[in-house]
């Protein structure tokens, strides 16, 4: 049974809390945050947690603690990892992998010295409709594929408006919108259709006029393989909206669209024509939180048997460096190449 060490006490440790509290295989965490105030809180609501420390540096000394789960600001990801497979302890990720392909490089590099395992939580990759739709894909339902487009429409404003929150700024999280929620439309894009070739992005400011804040909406056109074209749009702008996520796969007999938490409960829908099919699975209530159990129940598998992952670095690389070549078309009004 496995002692966990959970570095950050926001909003994203709690789902993986819940998440261990629920898993067969995990009977105490240790969590680390310099906020005595944000310890405490997250302390008085998961009995879960053995111990809470101010210092990093602790979870790394502990030697009942194997894995480390990472869930800080994604300034801290590269040496936070580093430091942990340095010290023998197997990485859980957040999201992204890191400020950019060079810090992923220096990760990868040093899990292959260590031999020390190293996931990325991408945890979309464990919907249930996108799992059915990657099945659909892969029978060639909708025939060749030749488009896909996912939009992204939520509220971060109050976070992209305080210039204390690391939230959308340059330094700590190296981008905004696309980089932070836009990056799973990334993975996702990727993991349907393939790696992006060239990027044409438009990544604006709009909404805000902290000049430390990257981008709170972003339209991104994605040449991907096999001649297809790939689009997405992410805004933290839709203050007035429900948050919605939609993706649409165009083939040429037909489409798939997946929806997140619909109200109707039908995520997946198969379009044919006239023809508007629900496909059948077992739906969530609130769909990110499975997910992100099932992510992490899926790469503790792996390490305790030493399974492959499904879910890989090299992939959550290559998102990182789609994001950057979005960021780079914007800074010089081009069409920019993904470093691969």
């Amino acid at each position: 049974m496995l002692t966990i060490g959970l570095a950050g006490a926001g909003g994203i440790a709690r789902p993986h809390l819940r998440a261990y509290v629920e898993s067969e295989v995990v009977t105490a965490v240790a969590i680390a945050d310099p906020s005595e105030q944000a310890r405490a809180a997250i302390q008085s609501e998961f009995g879960i947690i053995k111990a809470a420390h101010e210092r990093f540096e602790a979870l790394l000394e502990d030697p009942e603690i194997p894995i480390l789960d990472l869930c800080t600001p994604h300034y801290l990801h590269k040496p936070q990892a580093i430091a942990a497979m340095e010290a023998g302890k197997d990485v859980i990720l957040e999201k992204p992998m890191a400020m950019s392909v060079a810090e992923c490089d220096e990760m990868l590099a040093v899990a292959e010295r260590t031999g020390r395992r190293l996931f990325v939580s991408m945890n979309q990759r464990m919907f249930p409709a996108h799992i059915e739709a990657k099945k659909l894909l892969e029978a060639e339902e909708i025939g060749r594929v030749f488009l896909g487009v996912i939009n992204v429409f939520g509220n971060e404003m109050y976070r992209m408006l305080d210039p204390e929150s690391w939230k959308g700024d340059w330094e700590r999280a190296g981008g905004g919108a696309l980089f932070d929620t836009g990056y799973h439309a990334v993975y996702m894009m990727q993991h349907f259709l393939g790696t992006a070739l060239t990027v044409t992005a438009a990544t604006k400011r709009l909404l805000s006029d902290i000049e430390t804040k990257a981008d709170d909406t972003s339209v991104v056109a994605l040449d991907l393989p096999d001649t297809t074209l790939g689009a997405i749009t992410v805004t933290y702008g839709a203050t007035g909206d429900r948050w919605t996520e939609e993706r649409r796969i165009v083939g040429t007999n037909g489409s798939l669209l997946i929806r997140d938490d619909p109200e109707d409960g039908m995520p997946l829908l198969l379009l044919r024509r006239d023809e508007i099919m629900p496909v059948p699975m077992a739906t969530p209530m609130h769909v990110n939180p499975y997910a992100i159990a099932r992510t992490l129940d899926h790469f503790l598998d792996c390490i305790l048997h030493d399974r492959p992952e499904q879910i890989t670095a090299a992939e959550a690389r290559a998102a990182v460096g789609t994001c950057q070549a979005a960021y780079a078309s914007e800074r010089e009004g081009r069409r920019v190449p993904v470093e691969l």
